[in-house]
């Protein structure tokens, strides 16, 4: 990720931009598909890829971009996925993305080079981990509990299953939602650090004939 004149939000033409944001908002969602299991944490909490092309985009187009993308994304999830959580998985998975995404993509958008980007992706990972233990204890629990019939004994009882650690609420929050959710954004963060300079050559080879 090395320093640019211009970003290549400057550079890039309209058609390639929407023709690039349908492109990552469909590898985003089929991405979605392939979850992979988080032995320390509550069984319906999934490892996923689907954020590399949105953060990939938002680097590449700007934060606002990215934001489309996450919402193609949550949008061609519910035709080729539907829901078993009645909408309420895919809000919370939509606004989660958007807190991984947005403070990196403003972040980079004004520090191009390499350290702009450890910062931005460090940044990133921490207020989207953090956001997302906050709004899953106030919101996202609560109204899926409701939704579900489900109470908070049910839910703990899962949790210690996996993590002897979890006690109750709180230690259910920090010590299974939090790692895991840092474990997701790590790793996704990690991937586009390596990925987005080449593909971002590629792009620009190929937009720019």
């Amino acid at each position: 990720m090395n320093q640019t004149k211009r970003s290549n939000s400057q550079t890039i033409s309209t058609t390639a931009r929407l023709t690039i944001t349908a492109m990552f908002g469909a590898l985003a969602a089929i991405l979605m598909l392939f979850e992979l299991p988080i032995f320390f944490t509550l069984p319906f909490i999934k490892l996923d890829f689907s954020d590399i092309p949105v953060i990939l985009g938002a680097y590449m187009l700007g934060p606002l971009w990215g934001c489309v993308i996450g919402f193609i994304k949550i949008a061609l999830n519910f035709v080729l996925n539907g829901t078993v959580t009645g909408g309420i998985g895919e809000l919370a998975n939509l606004l989660f993305t958007l807190a991984y995404v947005l403070p990196a993509g403003f972040i980079y958008r004004f520090k191009r080079t390499k350290s702009g980007a450890v910062i931005s992706l460090v940044v990133s990972i921490l207020f989207a981990s953090v956001f997302a233990v906050i709004l899953d204890w106030i919101l996202v629990f609560p109204v899926y509990m409701k939704a579900f019939h489900l109470d908070m004994e049910a839910i703990l009882g899962m949790a210690v299953a996996n993590n002897s650690l979890v006690k109750g609420e709180a230690t259910l929050m920090w010590f299974s939602v939090f790692p895991a959710n840092l474990l997701k954004y790590i790793c996704a963060s990690i991937i586009t650090f390596f990925v987005y300079s080449p593909l971002r050559k590629l792009i620009n080879s190929i937009t720019h004939k």
